[in-house]
């Protein structure tokens, strides 16, 4: 996912879609013509340590995007490890811009991550330090908080990116996860490139097949997956009758066999009236 995640999330305008959305509710703040790449010692070094995709802005901040793809790859300490990259980060701009120390009054560039959880699972690691860390009575004040700027796109909350690409992925994927179509969206058209990333995070088959049958421009995607989830629905449904009618038939047989054997009569009996093997009528008897 790593090539893809870059070859969609690292164009300028759906990069910079990300922080806006989770900091200025869609509203274009951040414009991609004042974003460059960054290819420093400092973010090599940075990257290195598994951060996704680090740009530039024109003041001078460095932008943090860390793409996490399931709940396997997230661990408790996420949020140290944030601030791990963040240190990193700011140690090597140090040594790079400044001899000996910083001089008085000098103020570093801000780093500013967002990390971007498009897995299925809920995000159950910590999302502050002190969610981490034990903090005793009477220090509450002098610990220092630190916390994810985290994007979820498994949850109900709705992201607005102000740009249709990245807009199109948060609700692809939201609408996969929920198994659920607005009757709004039924005739939506989206973004190809983000129809195709939502099919790598996802391995959605639907996704892939739709995109393959689209040569270029924006795809309609809502109705094909509808119909998929009012299948599973309904495939769901017929095991569930399946499994009580199944076990029914089994409570049923059960009543009928402990009826017998208290009226007297021998396990090979019964088996032998009913035509079933004997390890089949104690193994009911066990489970039921």
């Amino acid at each position: 996912m790593d090539i893809e995640s870059k070859k969609f999330l690292g164009q300028p305008k759906n990069f910079v879609s990300i922080f806006n959305a989770l900091l200025f509710d869609g509203q274009p703040v951040l414009k991609p013509e004042y974003l460059k790449d960054e290819n420093s010692e400092l973010v090599m070094n940075v990257s290195s340590k598994h951060v996704d995709i680090i740009k530039r802005y024109e003041d001078g901040t460095y932008l943090d995007l860390f793409v996490i793809e399931s709940q396997s790859y997230v661990d408790q300490s996420m949020v140290a490890r944030v601030m791990e990259y963040e240190s990193v980060a700011r140690m090597r701009y140090i040594r790079q811009n400044f001899k000996k120390h910083v001089p008085m009054h000098t103020r570093l560039p801000m780093i500013l991550t967002v990390v971007l959880y498009v897995g299925e699972s809920k995000w159950n690691a910590a999302k502050r330090l002190s969610e981490l860390e034990i903090i005793h009575p009477g220090f509450e004040d002098m610990f220092n908080e630190f916390k994810l700027n985290l994007i979820e796109l498994n949850t109900n909350h709705k992201y607005n990116t102000g740009e249709k690409a990245t807009q199109d992925f948060f609700d692809l994927l939201r609408m996969i996860y929920r198994k659920q179509i607005l009757k709004e969206d039924l005739d939506r058209e989206f973004n190809r490139d983000a129809l195709y990333f939502a099919y790598v995070v996802t391995k959605n088959k639907e996704l892939l097949s739709i995109y393959q049958k689209s040569e270029k421009g924006d795809v309609k995607v809502c109705r094909a997956l509808d119909e998929m989830f009012e299948e599973s629905t309904n495939k769901g449904i017929q095991m569930g009758i399946k499994q009580g009618i199944e076990q029914g038939i089994a409570l049923n047989q059960f009543e009928v066999y402990q009826t017998m054997l208290d009226k007297g009569f021998s396990v090979k009996a019964i088996a032998s009236i009913f035509s079933v093997s004997e390890e089949s009528i104690k193994t009911l008897l066990m489970r039921t």
